[in-house]
Protein backbone atom coordinates (compact mmCIF):
# COMPACT_ATOMS: atom_id res chain seq x y z
CA UNK A 1 0.00 0.00 0.00
CA UNK A 2 1.94 2.98 -1.07
CA UNK A 3 0.08 5.87 1.09
CA UNK A 4 1.70 3.69 3.97
CA UNK A 5 4.85 3.34 2.78
CA UNK A 6 4.80 6.82 2.11
CA UNK A 7 3.29 7.86 5.75
CA UNK A 8 6.21 6.02 7.04
CA UNK A 9 8.88 7.19 5.07
CA UNK A 10 7.38 10.92 5.52
CA UNK A 11 7.68 10.22 9.46
CA UNK A 12 10.88 8.86 9.37
CA UNK A 13 12.36 11.94 6.92
CA UNK A 14 10.54 14.47 9.15
CA UNK A 15 12.33 13.31 12.57
CA UNK A 16 15.60 15.83 12.85
CA UNK A 17 17.57 13.89 15.59
CA UNK A 18 17.41 10.90 13.18
CA UNK A 19 18.41 12.41 9.88
CA UNK A 20 21.45 14.32 11.92
CA UNK A 21 22.12 10.79 13.38
CA UNK A 22 22.10 9.22 9.85
CA UNK A 23 24.15 12.16 8.20
CA UNK A 24 21.01 12.91 5.93
CA UNK A 25 17.92 11.19 4.50
CA UNK A 26 19.19 7.56 4.28
CA UNK A 27 15.78 5.97 4.50
CA UNK A 28 15.17 3.52 2.14
CA UNK A 29 12.33 1.09 0.98
CA UNK A 30 12.99 -2.40 1.22
CA UNK A 31 16.31 -2.12 0.49
CA UNK A 32 19.42 -0.44 0.14
CA UNK A 33 21.71 -0.55 -2.95
CA UNK A 34 24.85 -2.28 -3.07
CA UNK A 35 27.74 -0.29 -1.69
CA UNK A 36 25.26 2.38 0.19
CA UNK A 37 27.20 3.62 3.22
CA UNK A 38 26.29 3.43 6.83
CA UNK A 39 24.50 4.25 8.46
CA UNK A 40 20.83 3.78 7.22
CA UNK A 41 17.25 2.63 8.01
CA UNK A 42 15.29 0.05 5.50
CA UNK A 43 11.65 -0.14 6.08
CA UNK A 44 9.26 -2.58 4.66
CA UNK A 45 5.52 -4.23 5.01
CA UNK A 46 6.34 -7.45 6.56
CA UNK A 47 2.57 -8.45 6.20
CA UNK A 48 -1.41 -7.42 6.21
CA UNK A 49 -4.80 -8.31 6.39
CA UNK A 50 -8.08 -6.59 6.01
CA UNK A 51 -10.29 -6.34 8.88
CA UNK A 52 -13.51 -7.10 6.92
CA UNK A 53 -15.26 -5.99 10.62
CA UNK A 54 -17.43 -3.08 9.25
CA UNK A 55 -18.83 -1.74 5.75
CA UNK A 56 -15.80 1.06 6.17
CA UNK A 57 -12.31 -0.79 5.15
CA UNK A 58 -9.65 -0.75 7.44
CA UNK A 59 -6.17 -2.30 7.39
CA UNK A 60 -3.91 -3.78 10.21
CA UNK A 61 -0.35 -3.62 8.52
CA UNK A 62 3.01 -4.87 10.46
CA UNK A 63 6.29 -2.88 9.03
CA UNK A 64 9.55 -3.75 9.84
CA UNK A 65 12.20 -1.03 10.67
CA UNK A 66 15.20 -1.30 11.40
CA UNK A 67 18.41 0.84 11.38
CA UNK A 68 22.05 -0.38 9.43
CA UNK A 69 25.16 -0.08 10.46
CA UNK A 70 28.73 -1.43 11.27
CA UNK A 71 28.71 0.23 14.48
CA UNK A 72 26.45 -2.35 16.50
CA UNK A 73 25.91 0.77 19.34
CA UNK A 74 24.85 3.03 16.27
CA UNK A 75 22.58 0.66 15.60
CA UNK A 76 21.07 0.64 18.58
CA UNK A 77 21.04 4.36 19.31
CA UNK A 78 19.29 4.46 15.32
CA UNK A 79 16.52 2.01 17.07
CA UNK A 80 15.62 4.21 19.91
CA UNK A 81 14.98 7.48 17.13
CA UNK A 82 12.94 5.12 14.71
CA UNK A 83 11.08 4.16 18.51
CA UNK A 84 10.35 7.42 18.78
CA UNK A 85 8.99 8.50 15.92
CA UNK A 86 6.91 5.28 15.61
CA UNK A 87 5.63 3.84 18.55
CA UNK A 88 2.31 5.24 19.64
CA UNK A 89 2.49 8.33 17.17
CA UNK A 90 0.10 8.95 14.32
CA UNK A 91 0.82 8.88 10.37
CA UNK A 92 -0.38 11.16 7.77
CA UNK A 93 -2.00 8.45 5.40
CA UNK A 94 -3.51 9.74 2.10
CA UNK A 95 -7.04 8.35 2.04
CA UNK A 96 -7.08 6.82 5.63
CA UNK A 97 -7.24 7.89 9.20
CA UNK A 98 -4.22 5.81 11.10
CA UNK A 99 -5.93 4.97 14.63
CA UNK A 100 -3.21 2.63 15.94
CA UNK A 101 0.62 2.45 15.34
CA UNK A 102 2.55 0.30 18.09
CA UNK A 103 6.22 -1.41 18.24
CA UNK A 104 5.02 -5.10 18.49
CA UNK A 105 8.95 -7.36 17.63
CA UNK A 106 12.25 -6.44 18.08
CA UNK A 107 14.58 -7.05 15.26
CA UNK A 108 17.53 -7.63 15.60
CA UNK A 109 20.47 -9.45 13.92
CA UNK A 110 23.73 -9.59 12.63
CA UNK A 111 25.64 -10.56 9.10
CA UNK A 112 29.08 -10.76 7.98
CA UNK A 113 29.61 -9.70 4.56
CA UNK A 114 32.06 -11.33 1.76
CA UNK A 115 34.83 -8.76 2.72
CA UNK A 116 34.69 -10.00 6.32
CA UNK A 117 32.24 -6.76 7.53
CA UNK A 118 30.34 -7.23 10.28
CA UNK A 119 26.81 -5.46 9.76
CA UNK A 120 24.27 -4.74 12.84
CA UNK A 121 20.36 -4.71 12.04
CA UNK A 122 18.38 -3.22 14.92
CA UNK A 123 14.81 -1.78 14.99
CA UNK A 124 11.23 -3.24 15.49
CA UNK A 125 8.22 -4.47 13.34
CA UNK A 126 5.50 -1.91 13.80
CA UNK A 127 1.46 -2.68 13.65
CA UNK A 128 -0.26 0.09 11.62
CA UNK A 129 -4.16 0.22 11.68
CA UNK A 130 -5.50 2.71 8.96
CA UNK A 131 -9.01 2.93 8.53
CA UNK A 132 -11.23 4.94 5.86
Amino acid sequence: MNAVDDAVFDKLAAGTALITALGGTAIYWQVANQGTAFPYIVFFQSSGIDENSSPRRARRMMYTVKAVSDDADEAGDLDAYLDALLHEQTLTVTGYGNYRTYRENDVEYLEQTNEGLTVYHRGAQYGIWIAE
